[in-house]
């Protein structure tokens, strides 16, 4: 997942925004959620910071069976833990792995050794699954909704799992002009289409009802300009550009869990519907915790 410039979200916060707490995309404080102006497109990166507009966005796996298949084996599990923003090795975190959301019963906990290098071992019987790495000199960081390229494989290895840092954090509240509330979460990612490829024109929210836009009060939704890989300000971006990335920032720890929601037009035909043609594309049930960021591939929902 391309998410180097995530680390700019670690400590942005915005002051609350009131209201009630059910936001549809039209309401009258802006939180990011306003009803897209273009249909769902798929794009690609053809050079750093370049992105191609290839068409409409393969949503032809939308609201179909889930082609996950759980591990029929042990597996010994390779990959490396480096920093959002310079890729740099971030030697000795502890880093738990956990099925689905579940991190409070981790199947395996692990510290990376000098070089940043660490090894789990993944049991028979697991398809989607999660990692939290923390580190002295790294914010606790998510990484959910991961799959294994082969459920047979005894021997798999992931390139790298990215922590923010610290330091990146503490320098970067500023880029969007915002105060840092302390207690609040964050979330983050970007979103593929059934080609893997980037989605632009979505809005996202996180949700505190399954399948409804049921905004959770305060928490505001900003996106990524594709041409410097960098969060902007609503008046800049009110949905997805062709990185398909995007932030959700001040939200309340209150509640243990919410649901991340991607929506949108997956034709032109939908857009020209308006509200009635707006459409749940992808829906992630995360932890909503304080002072974390949480990551995550997101990608079009299936049953």
């Amino acid at each position: 997942m391309r998410l180097s410039s995530l680390f700019t979200i670690a400590t942005l916060s915005l002051a609350a925004c009131g209201g009630d707490d059910t936001t549809t995309p039209d309401a009258a404080v802006d939180i990011g959620f306003n009803l897209p102006t273009v249909s769902l497109h798929a794009n690609k990166e053809t050079s750093p910071d370049v992105w191609e507009d290839q068409g409409p966005a393969d949503l032809s796996c939308l609201n179909t069976p889930s082609a996950d298949m759980a591990t029929t084996v042990q597996v010994s599990l390779a990959t490396k833990v480096t920093d959002f923003q310079s890729g740099n090795a971030v030697p000795n975190s502890m880093v738990k792995i956990f099925k689905g959301v579940d991190y409070m019963n981790p199947f395996d906990t692990q510290t990376a050794d000098g070089n940043a290098n660490i090894t789990f071992t993944v049991p028979t019987g697991v398809t989607r699954f999660g990692y939290l790495m923390t580190s002295s000199t790294a914010l606790p960081t998510f990484l959910l909704n991961q799959i294994l390229p082969s459920p047979s494989e005894p021997s798999q290895t992931e390139a790298k799992i990215q922590s923010v840092s610290n330091a990146t954090a503490a320098t970067l509240p500023a880029l969007i002009g915002q105060t840092r509330t302390v207690g609040t979460g964050v979330v983050a990612g970007a979103l593929r289409d059934c080609q893997k490829r980037e989605i632009s024109g979505f809005i996202a929210t996180i949700s505190s009802v399954k399948g409804s836009s049921t905004t959770i009060a305060g928490a505001d939704a900003y996106y990524f300009d594709s041409a410097v890989g960098l969060p902007v300000h609503h008046n800049r971006q009110e949905s997805a550009s062709g990185d398909g990335l995007f932030m959700i920032i001040e939200i309340p720890s209150s509640m243990p869990t919410g649901y991340v929601q991607m929506w949108g037009f997956p034709t032109d035909a939908d857009k020209a519907m308006g509200m009635a043609g707006l459409k749940l594309i992808a829906e992630l049930q995360v932890p909503v915790l304080a002072d974390n960021v949480i990551t995550g591939s997101y990608e079009p929902l299936r049953q």
